[in-house]
């Protein structure tokens, strides 16, 4: 009898301890290491994971701590060293809901986010999550404290969701050939932020019309006229990269773009070639070739402005720089595309000359950031006598702004409804 009470007792054991066993979560994400590197001007945190994912971070005041959501995740980092000072006090991690982890970093001081960005494994490198935040001042903490990056949301499960990268297919309209907008999630703020770059500026003049004009002035007038209309539909937020005569890295450029969260970045220029009878806007987006020799050289130039300042763009933060050319985000490149085909149309249809071709390709660093649709936009030719005269003209930039505005307007129509869908 008692034999088989026992039996009984460890036939139960066993099966207790086999659904405990078999209730451990398992999850389809490793945190593999957490390092920070102190630079003069910012914070580096680089986040190791067995996947590239999608994610979620902020900042959070009383105490200050830099917050990361991740999909649920393992967590592997055996030897955490934290930097010397008071910049770092903490890290915490845990579930904050089913299938959503949260990374706490507290933090001594205020800080600010800078960017966010996902480096897909290469070149012997695992995945990283990299994230750059700066100390700040209680004020500027305040203004600025509401900002995010990344577009993680409450519907991730364990599973991660893959960064897909600029080599795989675009999805295209049959009856028209273009790139259209992929199902995205709603933009990063109420009201679409929409970054306009005026090109060149301060010692670097840019392109000197056959009027003597510079490119700088041209540019910068025609920038702040797009502003404006954008601003009186009431539908955006705009800004400008630059709001003075003052020169700016391409980098830099950039940078303000992601640091306002722009769902849009738009760089104005006028281009300059030896073939004066050569006149018509264009459109450009990204890409590692260029579309023609033309368009090659017309890159080149513009990636060498930064030389002009002593400073060579090539070898700044080079790992970085050269990963994001290469796998610049998917959806990104179609928002690109698509919103550069409408800006093509609505240009054509409001009888403004363009190039052959007038959608063009090139690697132009301004136009590299990873999670901001961006184009630049030739709006004529400085080296073309009839064209420079006509940009020099406040009516004539008001008209070419004018269609600018329709496709920026038809673009974000696009993507709503696409996101709707």
């Amino acid at each position: 009898m008692m034999n088989q009470i026992y039996s009984t007792i460890r036939c139960f054991l066993i099966v207790v301890l086999t659904l405990l066993v078999s209730a451990q979560p398992s999850y389809a994400l490793d945190v593999d290491d957490l390092r920070f590197g102190v630079h003069p001007d910012k914070t580096r945190m680089v986040i190791e994971m067995s996947e590239a994912t999608e994610f979620k971070t902020f900042v959070l005041p009383d105490p200050y701590r830099v917050v990361v959501d991740l999909p649920e995740f393992s967590w592997k980092v055996s030897n955490l060293q934290k930097p010397k000072g008071d910049t770092i006090k903490d890290v915490r991690h845990g579930v904050q809901k089913p299938g959503i982890s949260r990374l706490v970093i507290d933090v001594g001081t205020p800080v600010s986010l800078r960017s966010a960005f996902v480096l897909p494994a290469a070149a012997g490198k695992n995945n990283r999550l990299v994230i750059d935040f700066e100390t700040v001042s209680t004020a500027v903490f305040n203004q600025r404290k509401d900002k995010t990056f990344g577009r993680l949301n409450s519907d991730v499960l364990s599973k991660p969701k893959p960064v897909t990268t600029a080599t795989a297919p675009a999805p295209s309209n049959s009856a028209s050939g273009q790139i259209v907008p992929t199902k995205k999630p709603p933009f990063k703020q109420v009201k679409p932020v929409i970054v306009i770059d005026p090109g060149h500026g301060g010692q670097d003049p840019g392109a000197i019309g056959a009027n003597n004009k510079k490119e700088k002035d041209i540019v910068f007038a025609a920038s702040k006229e797009l502003k404006r209309q954008l601003e009186q539909t009431g539908l955006y937020t705009v800004k400008l990269t630059r709001s003075t005569d003052k020169y700016l890295k391409l980098s830099q450029r950039v940078a303000i773009a992601r640091r306002n969260n722009a769902d849009l970045f738009v760089s104005v220029h006028a281009d300059s070639i030896n073939k004066p009878n050569v006149q018509g806007a264009s459109v450009y987006t990204l890409s590692d070739k260029a579309s023609d020799k033309q368009t090659a050289m017309l890159a080149a130039r513009e990636n060498q402005a930064d030389l002009i300042a002593g400073v060579d763009l090539s070898h700044e933060d080079q790992e970085v720089a050269d990963i994001l050319i290469d796998l610049a985000m998917r959806d990104t490149m179609n928002q690109s595309k698509f919103l550069a085909n409408t800006l093509v149309d609505t240009m054509g249809a409001r009888g403004m000359k363009l190039l052959p071709r007038p959608h063009r390709y090139a690697g132009f660093a301004v136009l590299k950031a990873p999670d901001v649709p961006s184009v630049l936009v030739e709006i004529g030719f400085m080296s073309n006598r009839k064209e420079a005269a006509k940009l020099s003209s406040p009516e004539y930039r008001r008209k070419v702004t004018s269609a600018l505005v329709d496709g920026i307007n038809v673009y974000f129509s696009k993507v709503r409804k696409n996101s709707r869908t």
